[in-house]
């Protein structure tokens, strides 16, 4: 009776600081589609524009692509910092300070100039909680259950995407802005109760608080708990006797392959135009005509997206990596290009309202096929491609990629939009997928049921 009640407490303690850390991963979620349902009240004169003013194209693409700006740097805050002040402290000062920083100014912000600043903000919090959350939950998650625990980031980040959807379209900025306030200081309120990783405090040769917050997290007897222990000493001392540096991904061969591999799918899965459709969905639904209501739409998006979280691991190690992702650019494929075709036929007049189902349909089949391959294996690969001593350093640069180029795509949007409509723009991030097939086909190699050595024999051949 001793031991269940011991398991059940290990558990229920568990299940508490998972949902804690993951406050700051669906805040990062809101903020991803923030802008979404402010950006239509922006665009008119109304008591709930904070401007008094109709912000410009080029205005509203800052406002966008600011995120990302900030987000690129974040991962290298979080390499900087993670192995130094440890995961609990650079979660709370670089991603939940941040965050909550960024809403509450945004409650009181009456200029374009703040909203830009906020924003960059923003993403710095954003970024590290991508780059930090992650690692906190594998290192305090025991082995049987570390890809439930692990799966939850991309299922709470989704709920917080579709809990912008859902509440932005219906209260005031101010008042959304006051909700989102509120999120990010609960995660601090209560992350500052959590235990730090076993396995940072191993590495800083802490070993009685590495043992207090293990028995806490575990369901063990203290005998297992010293076992564990253990085995995670010795796997963070190798770690830190084989830690590599950034010039090892340029001067080894298979790190510089997996690096390239890394590289192209980030390219592509920017390139698809993902995020500035989740930025602009509101937007890119009301100018579809559709009867449906624009943030209707965006809501049924948002549940796609969380449907999807909870589908793809299901199927991550019964089709392979390489398949998922070969199905979700074709996927991409189909969906896009008549999504672009739609607005085309629209921009030059063309009837198109028996067809007016069509937006919300493709954008469906387009956000499920990108949230099960390029969305999630694209991570997947890069914690698998790339051995431990060399992981943290080729992350951080791919993590800063990756928002760099979110970056990028998200200031040329609209800018292609005014240049080409909204369906050239989509047509253009289309083609961009089409390329994605070939480069899946020919680049990208299967790594499930593989081990990092065997890996490793692939990528140097």
């Amino acid at each position: 009776m001793g031991d269940d009640n011991v398991k059940k407490c290990g558990r229920t303690y568990l299940a508490a600081v998972v949902f804690s850390s993951n406050l700051a991963t669906f805040m990062a979620g809101v903020l991803l589609t923030w802008s979404s349902p402010v950006f239509p009240r922006l665009n008119t004169i109304n008591d709930d524009n904070p401007f008094g003013k109709v912000v410009t194209p080029s205005e509203q693409s800052l406002i966008s692509s600011l995120l990302p700006l900030g987000a690129s740097l974040g991962p290298i805050i979080a390499g900087l910092l993670t192995d130094r002040i440890g995961r609990k402290k650079t979660l709370l000062i670089f991603s939940g300070i941040p965050l909550a920083g960024a809403s509450i100014t945004l409650i009181f912000a009456k200029s374009i100039l703040v909203y830009y600043i906020a924003r960059f903000i923003a993403g710095v919090g954003v970024a590290n909680t991508f780059v930090v959350i992650p690692i906190y939950l594998s290192e305090i998650s025991e082995v049987s259950i570390r890809g439930m625990v692990a799966s939850s980031f991309g299922f709470f980040c989704a709920v917080g995407q579709l809990f912008s959807y859902s509440v932005g379209p219906y209260v005031s900025i101010v008042t959304f802005n006051t909700i989102c306030a509120v999120i990010p200081i609960l995660f601090v309120l209560t992350f500052l109760f959590c235990p730090e990783s076993p396995h940072y405090s191993i590495s800083k040769k802490d070993m009685n608080t590495a043992q207090v917050s293990l028995s806490k997290l575990r369901n063990m007897s203290t005998e297992d708990v010293d076992r564990e222990l253990k085995l995670i000493k010795e796997n963070v001392e190798n770690a830190l006797k084989n830690e590599g540096i950034i010039l090892d991904i340029f001067t080894n061969k298979g790190y510089r392959k997996a690096f390239l591999i890394c590289l192209g799918l980030f390219t592509f899965q920017q390139f698809s135009g993902i995020l500035a459709i989740l930025f602009n969905a509101s937007d890119i639904f009301a100018a579809s005509g559709s009867s449906l209501d624009s943030s209707i739409s965006a809501i049924v998006i948002g549940a796609v997206q969380v449907f999807a979280c909870l589908i793809t691991p299901i199927f991550v190690d019964r089709l392979g990596r390489k398949m998922l992702l070969q199905l979700s650019v074709i996927g991409m494929v189909i969906s896009e290009i008549p999504l672009g075709l739609y607005y085309f036929l629209k921009d030059h007049d063309y009837n198109v309202e028996s067809i007016s189902w069509l937006p919300v349909t493709c954008l469906i089949v387009f956000i499920l096929t990108y949230a099960w391959g390029l969305g999630s294996v694209s991570w997947i690969l890069v914690g698998e491609v790339f051995p431990t001593n060399i992981k943290a350093a080729a992350s951080t640069m791919v993590t800063s990629y990756c928002w760099f180029l979110a970056f990028v795509v998200s200031t040329l949007f609209l800018s292609l939009i005014n240049l080409m409509g909204m369906g050239g723009a989509l047509l253009f991030f289309a083609s961009c997928c089409c390329v994605a097939i070939v480069f899946t086909f020919c680049f990208v190699f299967e790594t499930a049921g593989k081990t990092i050595q065997q890996i490793q024999e692939m990528l140097n051949k």
